[in-house]
C-alpha cells in the first residue's frame, strides 16, 4: 500500500507541475511578453532638445537719409567766372567749387595794404624824427590823403542816394563805404604823422600810431578774407547735389548754390508704435533692408529714441545709423528695419508644433527606452515657429515632432 500511495503522490506532483507549465501564471507571463513583443509600434519622428537664442522681431518701414546735408552758400555777391564741378561729383572738404569775380575786392586789398604800410612807416618815422624835407613830403602826403578822403566821401554820399532809390545793391554800397573808411584812416595817419614830426612825438602819440598800425593791419586781414570768399569751397566732403551754378550767373549769400550730402554714413528714420518703443534703446544693433537693393542686408545702430510721440501718427521717431561704404544706399530710399522687441538667450528651444496642450498645461512626448513618455513643460517666448522651454526638459532629449498626436503615454514607438 505504501508503494501504491507513493506512486499516486508522484503522479499528482507531475500533473501539478504540468498544469503550472501549461495553464498557470508562468504561461500567463509568457503570453503577455509574447503579446507585447508582437504588438505593433508607432513610427514617429523626433527632434533633439537644443539650446539657443530666440528673438521676437517686428518689421518697421524706414526712410534713408544722409548723415549730413550742408548747403553751399557763397559769402560774397558777384558774377560767377568759373565753375569747377558738376552735380553728382564727389568733392573733398575745402575743394573749390566755383569762383566769383574778385576785381573790386583785389583793389580793396591793395588799398588796405597801402594803408597798413603807411601806418607802419608813420610809426617808424615818429620814433626816429624827421628832417625839413621829410616834413614837406608829409605835408604833401596829408594833402593827397585829404583829397582822397573827400573824393571817397563824396562818392559814398552819391552811392547812398542811389541805394536809397534801390538803384544799386548793398554790396556795392558796402564796397564804397570800405573805401571811405580806408581813405579816412589814411588821412588820419598822415595828419598824425605830420603833427608828430612837427611837434616831436610824445609817448601818447607813439601809442596812437601803434594803434593805427593795428587798425590798418586788421583792415588788411578783413580785405584779404573777403577776397578769399570769392573762391567758394566745399564745407564738407561728400556728393554734390542740386548744384545750379553756371558761368555768368549771379551768386549771393541769400541764394544757396547747391547741397553737399555725406553719404558715407546714412540715417534710417522710423516711426515705432508705443507697444514696442520701450524695448528699444540707443546702441541696439538693427538689421535693415532697402527695397531698391534686394538681397543685401545692412547693419545699423540705434542712435536716438525720441521720448515724444509724433503728433500726427502717435508713434515714436527712432533714428538708426547705417554704414554705407558701398554707396548702395541713396537719400530718400525706402526700406525695412527689423527691431528686436523680445529676446530669450541660452534657452532650450523646440519647434512650436511639438508642443501639445491639456487645458492650460503644455506638454510634449519624449522617447525613452523605445516608449513615448509625456512630459509637462513650461514655455516662454514663442516666435516664428520656435518656442523656448523654461522647465520640464533637458538638453539632448528626443521630442516627438511627428506622430505626437497619435501616441499615448507609455506607447511603444519606432523612431525614423
Amino acid at each position: 500500500m505504501r508503494k501504491v500511495f507513493l506512486v499516486i503522490m508522484i503522479i499528482i506532483a507531475v500533473m501539478g507541475i504540468g498544469f503550472l507549465l501549461t495553464r498557470g501564471p508562468a504561461r500567463e507571463v509568457a503570453t503577455m511578453n509574447n503579446q507585447e513583443a508582437l504588438a505593433p509600434s508607432l513610427a514617429v519622428e523626433v527632434v533633439e532638445v537644443t539650446r539657443g537664442d530666440l528673438r521676437e522681431t517686428v518689421a518697421i518701414n524706414v526712410t534713408f537719409a544722409p548723415e549730413s546735408t550742408v548747403p553751399v552758400i557763397p559769402k560774397v555777391s558777384g558774377t560767377v567766372t568759373e565753375v569747377l564741378v558738376a552735380t553728382g561729383d564727389r568733392v573733398r572738404k575745402g575743394q573749390t567749387l566755383f569762383c566769383i569775380d574778385d576785381a573790386h575786392l583785389r583793389l580793396q586789398v591793395a588799398q588796405a595794404e597801402a594803408a597798413y604800410e603807411m601806418a607802419c612807416a608813420n610809426l617808424a618815422q615818429a620814433r626816429k624824427g624827421a628832417s625839413a624835407e621829410e616834413i614837406k613830403q608829409l605835408e604833401s602826403a596829408v594833402a593827397q590823403a585829404r583829397a582822397s578822403y573827400e573824393n571817397a566821401a563824396a562818392e559814398y554820399e552819391r552811392m547812398a542816394e542811389l541805394f536809397a532809390q534801390e538803384m544799386i545793391s548793398r554790396q556795392q554800397l558796402d564796397s564804397i563805404a570800405l573805401q571811405k573808411e580806408l581813405a579816412a584812416s589814411s588821412l588820419t595817419a598822415a595828419e598824425a604823422r605830420l603833427a608828430a614830426v612837427q611837434k616831436g612825438a610824445t609817448q601818447e602819440q607813439l601809442d596812437a600810431l601803434q594803434a593805427q598800425v593795428k587798425q590798418a593791419k586788421s583792415a588788411l586781414e578783413l580785405a584779404r578774407l573777403q577776397l578769399s570768399y570769392t573762391r567758394v569751397t566745399a564745407p564738407i566732403a561728400g556728393v554734390l547735389a542740386q548744384f545750379s551754378v553756371e558761368v555768368g550767373s549771379m551768386a549771393a549769400p541769400s541764394a544757396p548754390a547747391g547741397v553737399i550730402i555725406d553719404d558715407r554714413n546714412m540715417k534710417a528714420h522710423a516711426l515705432v508704435p508705443e507697444s514696442y518703443v520701450n524695448a528699444l534703446k540707443p546702441g541696439d544693433q538693427i538689421l535693415l533692408e532697402a527695397k531698391a537693393v534686394p538681397g543685401t542686408n545692412f547693419t545699423g545702430t540705434i542712435t536716438a529714441v525720441t521720448p515724444l510721440a509724433d503728433q500726427t501718427t502717435r508713434q515714436f521717431p527712432v533714428e538708426i545709423a547705417v554704414a554705407n561704404a558701398s554707396s548702395l544706399l541713396k537719400a530718400g530710399m525706402m526700406g525695412t528695419a527689423y527691431l528686436t522687441v523680445n529676446e530669450a538667450r541660452n534657452q532650450l528651444v523646440l519647434p512650436v508644433e511639438t508642443v501639445l496642450y491639456d487645458g492650460d498645461q503644455a506638454y510634449v512626448y519624449v522617447v525613452e527606452d523605445g516608449r513615448a513618455v509625456r512630459r509637462n513643460i513650461t514655455t516662454g517666448l514663442s516666435f516664428e515657429g520656435s518656442v523656448a522651454v523654461t522647465a520640464g526638459l533637458e538638453e539632448g532629449m528626443l521630442v516627438i515632432s511627428r506622430g505626437q498626436h497619435q501616441v499615448k503615454n507609455g506607447m511603444l514607438v519606432e523612431v525614423r
